[in-house]
């Protein structure tokens, strides 16, 4: 980390301060050191350049899940990271209808940070300051990966308990807090984070048009690919994703008239690599936490903070959900006091 991540950070528990300690360090890189907080007397360590606020004794569904999408990213860590032109406009779609250039001179936080292929991105828009934090080890790998750019912080840490100010003027969480063990509760702790006038974009799988996932693949999941092997597993998903690329590249070819199941999202994958796409297979089939939202539950999540909201459907199978207190931030908002969610949800 860089002393200046400190200002930034608080006590994930009484918000106090945190005093710094350097252990080791090469010119403005702190690679080895301690956080602690004077007013509850508790220390964090700084290993290999990143803050560590996970709690050792947490859920073992927790540690799968994350462990899992650790050990993918970190094997097609290169193949995801060299498509720089891919990852902005994925980066772009997932964020609509925010503008990138919004993040522009603020102070962003990506809540799920990875192995920070999206930070990467962001960061191109010059943000005044730039923080990611991930739950498992791949931390260590985004530091690593982001270690050139000097306004780029990496936490490792708990997106329920975050070590930061609430002063983060602009928030993006992309594929993360449906796979939390309580995704609502994970959302109220990211917009506790928010400035006053801040704005939070979040996507998230969706219940619409993913019956047969939820009812035939989720407990296939749930019960066997997630407890497999890593090799085992890597085997499936290269099988799995050959059929996809297939499927994607059919249509990349003009066979309109297939009219294969989920023709929106495989029109989208027609743009990726085969191993981008190895990639995406082994992250569906690993985690044992995936939750599947509808539009109702998400407009809930809005009203019970009192936001406004817009919410928008991605390739008929998920959705963007962009929030703020502040009704100019959101373009064509709907008013929280104004909406139920059962109307919300015949819209």
């Amino acid at each position: 980390m860089r002393k200046t991540l400190l200002p930034h950070l608080v006590c994930p528990d009484c918000t106090s301060a945190l005093a710094l300690t350097v252990d080791r360090a090469d010119e403005d890189w702190i690679e080895a050191g301690s956080l602690r907080c004077a007013a509850c007397n508790q220390s964090w360590p700084i290993e290999h350049g990143v803050p560590d606020f996970v709690p050792r004794d947490d859920r073992s569904d927790v540690q799968q899940t994350t462990s899992g999408f650790a050990r993918n990213w970190d094997e097609f860590n290169q193949v995801i990271n060299a498509h720089h032109q891919l990852n902005d406009e994925l980066f772009r779609d997932w964020i609509l209808p925010v503008d990138p250039e919004q993040l522009r001179g603020k102070l962003v936080l990506e809540a799920g940070c990875g192995m920070g292929r999206w930070l990467r991105v962001a960061a191109s828009y010059q943000p005044r300051v730039l923080i990611g934090i991930d739950y498992s080890e791949i931390a260590f790998t985004a530091a690593k990966n982001l270690r050139d750019l000097p306004d780029v912080h990496i936490v490792r840490g708990d997106i329920l308990r975050m070590p930061f100010k609430r002063e983060i003027e602009l928030t993006y969480c992309l594929g993360v807090v449906h796979h939390t063990p309580e995704p609502a509760r994970t959302f109220d702790a990211l917009v506790d984070k928010l400035k006053s006038d801040g704005l939070m974009t979040v996507w998230v799988y969706g219940a619409e048009n993913n019956g047969w996932i939820h009812n035939v693949v989720t407990p296939i999941r749930e019960k066997i690919t997630s407890k497999l092997p890593h090799p085992l597993l890597s085997g499936i998903s290269t099988l799995l994703a050959l059929q996809l690329y297939g499927a994607a590249t059919a249509y990349k070819l003009g066979l309109e008239k297939l009219h294969f199941p989920y023709a929106d999202y495989l029109r989208y994958l027609r743009r990726y690599p085969f191993k981008y796409m190895e990639h995406i297979v082994y992250d569906h089939l690993v985690p044992q936490i995936a939750h599947y939202h509808s539009r109702e539950e998400l407009v809930s999540w809005a009203q019970k903070n009192g936001l406004f909201f817009n919410l928008t459907a991605r390739n008929g199978n998920s959705w963007r959900l962009l929030v703020s207190r502040e009704k100019t931030l959101v373009p064509d908002a709907e008013d929280p006091r104004a909406t139920t969610p059962g109307a919300a949800a015949r819209a």
